[in-house]
Parts: C-alpha cells; structure tokens; sequence
C-alpha cells in the first residue's frame, strides 16, 4: 500500500496465506495460516512496533493490535519482524488492553529474554499506552474491488545473511 522511508503499509487480505513462527519455547519452526479477516499492517520508520487494522467479517473496521517489536528488517523478498511477545489491543471505542504479559514472563523464565530486555519491552508497551499511535489515517481505506490475493514468493522461507 506504502512503503517509503518513513511508513510501510501492508495489506494482508482475507483468505491469504502468512507464515508464523510456532513453538515459542521449543524447536521453532515456521507454519502456514490462514487470515481469517483482512488487515492492514503500518509501520512508521524505525518504531519498535507495528500496528495492524483489523477488520469485520462485513468489511468494517474492528480494532487496533499494537505488535510490540524490534524494528524490521528488509529482505529481497519481504519484511522480517521479530516479535517482543507483548501486544496492545483497542477495540473501536473501548479502552487498551495489554496481552501476553505471561508469554513475556516465560521467556524471561526460560531465558530466551533477559530481564533488562524484558524491562525495555514493558517500557515500550507505557509509551505506547501513554502515547497511543492510533489512529493511523488508514481506518477508513478498503482495497480496490478485484486486487488479487498476495502469495508468498519463492525463497520466502530461506534465511538471508
């Protein structure tokens, strides 16, 4: 939808295929989904977060999921993130919600996270409740009837250096 050196804009619509890291505290491995609704995924330049648009199943929009993350890394083929566990979700009209403080405190526990890096996530998370990013300017945008379905491309699933 956008992407420049201040914001990436992604759209991921409904049906389209993603990948996702599984087994957070084990072998990980990647496996394939389905989106169940479509969204829309800003990015503003080097922030430590993403903000997905998230949709109705009649089209309307739903809700805000902040992803707390380190910042993304550009490949030939698409965008890497590495999630920070937790997440801020804001339903239209309701108040935020922090999730996932468990996941955090597990991979602190298993040492996949120190407990300083874990300190720089939780603060993460207050600045963005303090100073939310939301609203985008992206609420209100609907693709273009008949835009077809992204799918991955080939060496998706390869590690670059």
């Amino acid at each position: 939808m956008q992407d420049d050196d201040e914001t990436t804009v992604l759209w991921l619509p409904p049906e389209s295929t993603y990948a996702i890291g599984n087994d957070l505290f084990g072998d990980w491995t990647h496996e394939l989904r389905v989106a169940k609704r479509g969204q829309l995924r800003v990015t503003h330049g080097d922030d430590p977060y993403s903000i997905f648009l998230f949709a109705n199943d009649d089209g309307s929009f739903r809700g805000w999921y902040v992803n707390l993350e380190r910042s993304r890394r550009r490949t030939e083929t698409s965008f890497d993130y590495e999630d920070d566990l937790l997440d801020v979700w804001v339903a239209l009209e309701a108040e935020p919600e922090l999730l996932d403080e468990d996941e955090l405190d597990e991979a602190v526990a298993h040492g996949f996270v120190s407990a300083e890096r874990a300190e720089e996530i939780r603060a993460t998370a207050e600045r963005v409740l303090a100073e939310p990013p939301w609203p985008t300017g992206w609420e209100d945008w609907r693709p273009e009837p008949g835009w077809q379905e992204p799918t991955l491309p080939p060496g998706w699933d390869r590690l670059k250096s």
